[in-house]
């Protein structure tokens, strides 16, 4: 049987496994990391990796997904945080938007591994799948959750997830290799709001009326 803590002490190693990967895939890219440059990161053995990951592959796929939860996760407490529904809108709107413009590890490491999956079918699958999760968290998160605060939007629900993602990615890609100045990266985030805010309305009260 496990010893009593070596499940939970796995769950860690694995973590730190995961956490190493991403640095190291941050620096020096997909292409020119190996399983055992990401031992070393993380001060294990080879071997104490493919214990968790049977394979690169298998690596790169879960490394994606943390990426992709982290990123998500900080979108999802700005959602629930408390407010107006106008005010719920603009943080989730911010923090979308900031977690592609930090330019931190795990946005470099999605950028990377996006490039590579032009040429890659095996991470095509993988990125298919953290792009639907993207998708299907602005659309049952957010735009679902809508109707319930008393907004309704212009266009059919479905297409604001793709609108939504398609140009703050967008906006990623361009702010990486183009890095606008403060006072133009203001107005960007200004124009985002004006363009969000388009694709909804307030539904009125009829008791008001």
């Amino acid at each position: 049987m496990r010893a009593r803590g070596s499940y939970k002490k796995s769950e860690v190693s694995r973590q730190q496994v995961l956490e190493a990967a991403v640095r190291a895939l941050s620096e020096r890219g997909y292409a020119r990391t190996s399983v055992s440059d990401i031992a070393s990161a993380a001060g294990m053995s080879k071997g104490a990796v493919h214990y968790h990951f049977e394979s690169k592959d298998e690596l790169i796929e879960q490394v994606l997904q943390h990426c992709a939860d982290v990123m998500r996760e900080r979108v999802r407490d700005a959602w629930d945080a408390p407010g107006e529904p106008h005010e719920r809108i603009l943080r989730a709107l911010s923090e979308m938007r900031a977690t592609r413009k930090d330019a931190g590890p795990e946005l470099r490491v999605l950028a990377d591994l996006m490039a590579q999956g032009l040429h890659e079918p095996k991470l095509q699958l993988t990125l298919r799948t953290m792009f639907e999760a993207n998708r299907q968290q602005v659309a049952e998160g957010i735009v679902e959750s809508l109707p319930q605060l008393g907004i309704r939007t212009k266009i059919p629900p479905r297409v604001i997830p793709r609108l939504l993602l398609g140009a703050l990615d967008g906006l990623a890609l361009h702010d990486f290799f183009d890095p606008p100045p403060p006072e133009d990266d203001e107005e960007v985030m200004r124009a985002l709001e004006v363009i969000v805010f388009s694709l909804f309305e307030v539904e009125r009260d009829p008791s008001r009326s």
